[in-house]
């Protein structure tokens, strides 16, 4: 009975799921190719394992503000929504913003500082954070995303 986290754009995928609340998986895939309806194909497909092995009971997305949702970005959402709905399990949206929650109240809210707030949580996001501090370019921010939401999903239970 385990909680599926996804953040996603046409680019990036952060999954985490949460079983118990305990970080069983955790992973960042990129999809470089542009965007196309096999693109959003592949990445639905590309969930299919994590579903079938860790049996998932509930998908948890995280949804950007709209003005930050491509048309693209849309129709992924609506795929995965369908894909899902499919499959008898629910999906339930959390704003993006939701990763503030894990920020220590006496400090600013930005994404740094929620990030290492989901490491205390969960220890094993060490590595990842580190990466993802020295980097130019964000790539591990959507993995973040996904293990707030999902987290979230499981203390709520």
């Amino acid at each position: 009975m385990a909680t599926l986290g996804i953040s996603t754009n046409t680019r990036l995928l952060g999954l985490a799921i949460i079983h118990q609340k305990r970080l069983v998986a955790y992973s960042t895939r990129l999809h470089k190719s542009s965007w196309s309806a096999r693109k959003a194909n592949s990445i639905i497909t590309s969930l299919e394992p994590c579903v079938r092995r860790y049996c998932i009971k509930r998908v948890v997305l995280s949804i950007p503000r709209e003005y930050h949702q491509t048309k693209a970005f849309k129709i992924l959402l609506s795929a995965i929504r369908k894909h899902f709905a499919e499959a008898g399990i629910p999906v339930l949206d959390y704003p993006t913003e939701s990763i503030y929650l894990f920020c220590p109240p006496q400090h600013k809210k930005i994404k740094r500082v929620a990030m290492i707030g989901l490491t205390e949580r969960h220890p094993e996001l060490r590595y990842c954070l580190n990466k993802e501090l020295r980097n130019k370019n964000k790539y591990y921010l959507k993995l973040f995303e996904a293990v707030a939401v999902a987290t979230l999903q499981e203390e709520k239970k």
